[in-house]
């Protein structure tokens, strides 16, 4: 029996909290969420464009294996449950393991290209688009990428500058306006945090409604 009610898609660039705001939905919803991450559907780098200088682009929608994530997504909405390889990115001390994801009642579909690619954003019931001042993303980026990915601060702001922001710009940012709902994390979520809540409760209890 399929046991997803709810799907909803979020994006934003880099260094806007999506894992933060997915902890919290976590929170608040508890069992009935499951997470459904393009993260770990990097292709190997030797499939990976490589730039100018011989540095790979790993910020581009070509980066991703299309067709697993595809296929992995159809088969967690028709209700069955997948694997993952947990993407280490540039870190050889992360532990490389797999994630068994079962269908819940609420599936968060979420990643930079989550509204790019027609095949996953035609499944979205509602989208959320994170927003922050590029500032801070540039900051929550380096501190996360130095401790945890294992990258020299030099190399966080080369890709920032060359691969991150063309990206975001072409393919991330012409979003922004179509999605259903724009939550803005700078200090702190801003109050569309509960707009979103609101929705998802709305939207779970409406459907665990007997039909007529």
């Amino acid at each position: 029996m399929n046991k997803i009610k709810f799907i909803i898609g979020i994006t934003g660039g880099s260094g806007v909290g999506k894992t933060t705001l997915i902890k919290k939905l976590y929170h608040d919803f508890a069992d009935r969420v499951s997470t459904f991450s393009l993260d770990n559907y990097y292709l190997p780098k030797e499939h990976q464009w490589v730039d100018e200088n011989g540095v790979i682009n790993f910020d581009l929608p070509t980066a991703l294996d299309q067709n697993r994530i595809q296929m992995d997504l159809t088969r967690l909405i028709e209700g069955h449950s997948i694997e993952q390889d947990v993407y280490g990115f540039n870190n050889p001390e992360a532990n490389r393991r797999k994630l068994v994801i079962e269908p819940k009642e609420l599936l968060i579909v979420e990643g930079l290209f989550v509204m790019h690619y027609p095949f996953v954003r035609e499944v979205l019931n509602y989208t959320v688009y994170l927003s922050v001042k590029p500032e801070l993303q540039l900051e929550r980026r380096i501190l996360r990428d130095v401790n945890e990915r294992n990258y020299s601060e030099s190399d966080i702001l080369y890709q920032w500058h060359n691969h991150v922001i063309p990206s975001y710009h072409s393919f991330v940012q012409p979003h922004k306006e179509k999605s259903d709902l724009v939550i803005t994390n700078n200090e702190t979520f801003d109050n569309n945090i509960h707009v979103l809540t609101d929705v998802i409760s709305k939207n779970l209890e409406l459907k665990n409604e007997p039909k007529v």
